[in-house]
Formats: structure tokens, C-alpha cells, sequence
């Protein structure tokens, strides 16, 4: 199937952020590495700021899908298979190439979304999260509650362990981290009489 030239775009912007970082890609390189004129790449987004946006949008929301489909050979309850989604996501966004340039580069062009406010892949992901609660509620592994906000809970703190992946791994370990993470979370969805029961044991 032939690429789209707005896909093509993206292409691009992703190997100029991967071998230069944002700061030093200009629409110019884009167009360059995308083989199209200036005028052209200027129909599909106004500068870099956008058009690394768009890219990270479809980076992130690719990586959700394929941790979705991983996800759907998870045996267990609806709380279960959130939190193992929730991990494998975890474990997988630090190392995707062009998140970990921009973490490594640039990681102060994302504080806007970290303190300010939502950006379309956070919000996508909310989506996906806010379904998965709604999963884990049907089967009563998931505590009541407005899925939104039990959604935006998770993934706060995912985003937290995302976001500091590198220093969890060099003062605990990948592993320790993430186990401490799933601990966070089951405790944070699980329905009280549950964790009555658990603890009476």
C-alpha cells in the first residue's frame, strides 16, 4: 500500500528527531528527507513543533495497539490484564527510539504535557485506559467509580514511570521498578472487598 505523503512527513520528521533531536530539525531538513518541497510540507503542518507532535501521536498510539494485542493473551481478571497492559506499555515507551531521543535531547519540550496540559496521544491513551476500567468493572475485579478518573489515575502514574525509566533503573532496576509499579496499581483498582478478604487471609 502506498504511503500517504502526509505519512511520509512523518517518516521523516521521525529520522530527523532520531538523528538530530527537535531543536536542530528545521522544516527544511523535513522536506529534505521527505523529498518533497518546502510549500508542500507546509500544507501539512505550520513548523516542527506540530509535525513532531503529529509524529509522537502516531508513534505512542502504535505502540498502545501493539501492547493491546499482546495483551489480549493475558489470562485473568480485567484488573489483571489492565495492569499487565500497563506495565508492558511501561517497559516498551522508554526504549522506542524516537521518545527516547526526545527524552535524552529534549525532554523540557514535554513539560507543557506533563504540567499543563493534555496533548491528542495522552488523550488517546486516557481512551484506551478508561475502556480497560470499564472491562475490569463488568467483572467486578475493578473498583467502582467514574472510569475517567480511575483512567487518569493509571496513567498518571505510568506516565511517571515513563517518564523517569532511566533514573528507577539506575537506582532499582527495570524489574524492581516495574514490579513496584503493578503493586501501585492493583492496589489503586482493586474493589475494597477484595482487599478486605485479601488482607484477612
Amino acid at each position: 500500500m502506498q504511503r500517504s505523503s502526509r505519512e511520509e512527513v512523518l517518516d521523516a520528521v521521525v529520522a530527523s528527531v532520531e538523528a538530530i533531536g527537535v531543536r536542530r530539525t528545521t522544516m527544511a531538513e523535513v522536506a529534505r528527507r521527505a523529498g518533497m518541497s518546502r510549500s508542500t510540507l507546509y500544507t501539512h503542518f505550520s513548523d516542527v513543533t506540530e509535525a513532531t507532535a503529529a509524529a509522537l501521536t502516531r508513534e505512542l498510539v502504535t505502540l498502545v495497539a501493539e501492547v493491546l494485542a499482546e495483551a489480549e493473551s493475558t489470562r485473568g481478571s480485567g484488573r489483571e490484564q489492565l495492569v499487565a497492559t500497563a506495565i508492558r506499555f511501561a517497559a516498551v515507551v522508554p526504549d522506542q527510539p524516537l521518545i527516547e531521543r526526545i527524552l535524552e535531547l529534549d525532554g523540557e519540550l514535554l513539560v507543557p504535557y506533563l504540567v499543563q496540559r493534555l496533548g491528542s496521544s495522552q488523550r488517546a491513551i486516557l481512551d484506551t485506559v478508561a475502556d480497560l476500567v470499564r472491562s475490569g468493572q463488568r467483572d467486578a475485579s475493578v473498583r467502582e467509580g467514574d472510569p475517567a478518573v480511575l483512567a487518569f489515575s493509571v496513567f498518571l502514574l505510568v506516565q511517571s514511570f515513563v517518564v523517569s525509566a532511566r533514573i528507577a533503573e539506575s537506582e532499582f532496576g527495570r524489574e524492581t521498578a516495574h514490579a513496584e509499579l503493578a503493586h501501585l496499581l492493583d492496589a489503586c483498582l482493586r474493589p475494597e472487598s477484595v482487599a478486605t478478604r485479601e488482607a484477612a487471609r
